[in-house]
């Protein structure tokens, strides 16, 4: 992907992705309950707040490779959210890419927590949110979602600034 590069998502980028998305059940594993099915892009970005929200795309020319979210949820705390890779480009790192660009605009913003909520049936996205760091930090609820926190985060900001 020589010619990749990351930007702010756009509502353009939510068309591609919704393709991505092949039933109402994979809608709601990636983005959540309550959203609308069948989908499409200026639906999806509405209802994902995507120009509300930290949204940042991977794109090859103007084709949307990876996408995922930043989310605000208390005073240097922040949320991973929303991480989605195109099918077609899945298994080459463009997950731990993403996961990394969004760790380093939340230590931008001097975060001091960062979360994330992952499906128990998940194991390559548990594998890789483990890689970075994070380790589980409660018990999944009746829907099977773990959530997750990067437990060292603070110290890595401390240690960018000195």
């Amino acid at each position: 992907m020589a010619d990749a590069r990351w930007r702010p998502a756009l509502p353009t980028d939510l068309a591609r992705i919704a393709e991505w998305i092949g039933s109402a059940q994979a809608l709601e594993h990636w983005a959540g309950p309550g959203l609308s099915w069948p989908t499409d892009g200026p639906r999806l970005w509405r209802e994902i707040d995507g120009g509300g929200l930290l949204s940042f795309c991977l794109v090859s020319g103007s084709e949307p490779l990876a996408f995922g979210q930043l989310v605000v949820k208390g005073e240097r705390h922040y949320h991973l959210a929303r991480i989605i890779v195109s099918p077609t480009h899945r298994r080459q790192g463009l997950g731990e890419a993403l996961c990394r660009r969004l760790l380093d605009e939340a230590r931008r913003r001097r975060a001091e927590r960062v979360t994330l909520n992952v499906f128990t049936d998940n194991g390559a996205a548990i594998d890789l949110y483990r890689r970075l760091g994070f380790t589980e930090c409660g018990s999944a609820d009746s829907r099977g979602i773990r959530p997750m926190q990067l437990r060292q985060f603070a110290a890595n900001v401390d240690n960018d600034l000195s």
